[in-house]
């Protein structure tokens, strides 16, 4: 609606481009999915200059990292006229589609080759500070089948689309009337972050209830996915 790239066409790129890659090094569905074995994404990070917008043209690159135990580090870079304007990075793993645990990629002869380079990844885990306060609202959520993908579970990018509902249902509010269908307007209120950094935690599967709390701190808004147990935490930075 604003005419950029939506985020979670961003994240799904990314990992269109993964998969592609990860196959044209002889890791094929053979290797993977037809042994019983899922790709999963654990962490990822965006770094945005700018987003893409409507008839963009862009060209995106992304190479496999030394693998590092059981991950497998990914990095990307997107060009807009010879200008890198997004870059990002990620950690894949395999899990057992029976038992949902990781893998040790060397048990079923997998190894990907990587450029050097994975030494400078630095993703921890994403804690929401205590200055952050008490949540400034909460979203349930109920997960629906077109959300999920073929691991059974919601697709990495979907988390994105919960997220940006509620960017909306925040910034919308400045738009008032027939505007709030305008493209113009949606853009100018419609913020866009500089980094994005997301950490997976556990499987969210269709019809589960889940709460999406925001919390929100100086320049920074963190998102946390919960139910019975914590699924995500995303921090934005703007």
């Amino acid at each position: 609606m604003t005419r950029r790239l939506r985020m979670s066409e961003l994240f799904r790129l990314l990992e269109d481009i993964s998969i592609a890659h990860t196959e044209a090094l002889g890791c094929t569905r053979r290797e993977t999915l037809d042994k019983g074995l899922l790709w999963i994404i654990t962490r990822q990070l965006v770094e945005i200059d700018e987003m893409p917008v409507y008839d963009d043209e862009i060209t995106i690159r992304g190479w496999q990292g030394e693998m590092m135990h059981v991950f497998f580090p990914r990095f990307y870079e997107i060009i807009k006229e010879g200008k890198v304007i997004i870059r990002a990075q990620a950690l894949w793993s395999l899990i057992d589609e029976d038992t949902r645990q990781i893998i040790m990629p060397e048990d079923y002869g997998i190894e990907l080759p990587g450029r050097p380079g994975s030494d400078d990844m630095f993703l921890p885990a994403i804690v929401i500070p205590e200055s952050a306060g008490e949540p400034v609202s909460c979203t349930e959520i109920v997960t629906r089948f077109s959300q999920m993908d073929i691991n059974g579970h919601m697709n990495n990018t979907s988390y994105f689309n919960m997220i940006d509902d509620a960017i909306w249902n925040d910034v919308s509010s400045r738009i008032s009337g027939d505007a709030a269908t305008d493209t113009v307007e949606a853009a100018a209120v419609m913020p866009v972050p500089k980094v994005v950094y997301i950490n997976y935690l556990n499987e969210i599967k269709a019809g589960m209830h889940l709460t999406l709390k925001e919390y929100k701190d100086a320049d920074t808004t963190y998102y946390e996915g919960t139910g019975d147990k914590p699924f995500f935490r995303a921090r934005y930075e703007y």
